[in-house]
């Protein structure tokens, strides 16, 4: 298939079967990154019956990774799962309370997502971490809920790499250069390392529209990195105030007037190592929580129910807030 102006587009259908998981209720597809940036939804449907179908079209110019999210009849999250929206038919299933929504189908998700997702390594891992994610959550806090969690990280960051290391090896590979693109969108390169390819890439071919909204996010993630490293260690953070997901504001004057640290957490819905960090908030919570030590989290999302699912999702239990600005918001 070739990217280029005035190519006709083509249709997908995204077709799911979630079972008794999910009866009733809505999916929400929308276009993400992986980088940084915020998202759009495309689509949304009713679920019935744990069925559903969206259809549209796309055209080799609009194709790359999207975000399918689910939410119960009561508004709460039941997973999400990103793939490539490309032509032909991909099949949504639900793969647990930990795996979440499934994706197969299509050319490109099974050269950038299922080669491996569906290797046995992952899913032993995979196995090993839904067990003992099982097993913590039927335990109250205390010295068997602590080891749990830290096996649970332990996995995770397994998974983790497994997932890191095959797409940094799609991203770099000189066979397909829009697999190329579609691993670099899902995190298998960042900062200069994925510009440097992109530029790579579009020497070769024409890439499709995914390549510059990755580039300006990328750019975007570089200047802040430098703007965090030029901070001083032992400098003074300027108190502020952002609303929570119950509406209340909260301030970190606050929580720095009762704690010897505050941790300031700046993630979103679309980053995927930001919330790879979460299993290891959790632990630093549940070890120090108690002598002094807590989290102010600011979420860059622009869109409240990326950010209140992502929150429910990762079950994140300390402050958590928002004000939907994105990388316009005053919070420093």
């Amino acid at each position: 298939m070739s990217v280029g102006r005035g190519f006709a587009a083509a249709e997908y259908v995204i077709v799911g079967d979630l079972g008794d998981a999910v009866a009733e209720g809505e999916v929400i597809l929308s276009r993400s990154s992986a980088v940084l940036g915020s998202s759009a939804e495309m689509s949304r449907t009713r679920i019935a019956e744990g069925r559903f179908r969206l259809a549209g079209e796309v055209s080799p110019e609009s194709m790359g990774r999207v975000s399918l999210s689910a939410k119960d009849v009561e508004g709460h999250s039941r997973g999400s799962v990103q793939f490539i929206l490309e032509p032909g038919e991909i099949q949504v299933g639900y793969g647990g309370r930990v795996a979440g929504l499934t994706a197969e189908g299509g050319p490109y998700n099974q050269r950038v997502v299922s080669v491996w997702r569906d290797t046995s390594d992952y899913r032993s891992v995979l196995a090993d971490y839904a067990r003992v994610m099982d097993a913590k959550a039927d335990l109250e806090d205390g010295p068997e809920r602590s080891a749990l969690t830290e096996e649970a990280i332990e996995l995770y960051n397994e998974l983790t790499r497994i997932r890191r290391d095959a797409l940094r090896e799609i991203a770099m590979a000189d066979d397909d250069p829009l697999a190329s693109l579609f691993a670099i969108e899902m995190g298998g390169l960042g900062g200069t390392a994925a510009l440097d390819r992109l530029d790579q890439l579009q020497a070769v071919r024409e890439l499709p529209a995914a390549a510059t909204t990755l580039r300006t996010r990328t750019e975007t993630g570089i200047r802040m990195s430098e703007t965090a490293q030029a901070v001083q260690v032992g400098s003074k953070v300027k108190g502020f105030s952002a609303p929570g997901l119950n509406g209340e504001v909260y301030h970190l004057d606050d929580l720095l007037a009762v704690n010897r640290v505050v941790l300031i957490e700046f993630w979103a819905s679309w980053c995927g190592p930001c919330r790879a960090e979460v299993p290891t908030l959790k632990a630093a919570m549940a070890q120090y929580g108690e002598r002094g030590f807590d989290i102010f989290a600011v979420s860059l999302d622009d869109n409240r129910e990326d950010w209140e699912e992502a929150s429910l999702e990762d079950e994140i239990s300390w402050t958590n807030t928002c004000d939907f600005k994105a990388y316009d918001s005053p919070i420093p």
